[in-house]
């Protein structure tokens, strides 16, 4: 599959990724990816760097994500 290509799009069709993304689209459908860019200086080691980038239970109610 050709780097930066949407998913299964210009990959052969026997190709091993395929399955990869249908594996994906099934059980991962949660849209495109997010990145978020930090400034330096961020500690992400210490309990409350974590919880303030976090997205589950327990994490800071203005957390990042």
């Amino acid at each position: 599959c050709p780097a930066g290509a949407p998913r299964a799009r210009g990959c052969p069709q026997d190709s091993y990724m395929l399955q990869y993304f249908s594996a994906l689209n099934q059980y991962l459908a949660v849209g495109v990816p997010t990145y978020f860019i930090t400034t330096g200086g961020f500690n992400f080691s210490s309990a409350s760097g974590t919880n303030a980038i976090c997205s589950s239970a327990g994490c800071d109610a203005d957390s990042l994500t």
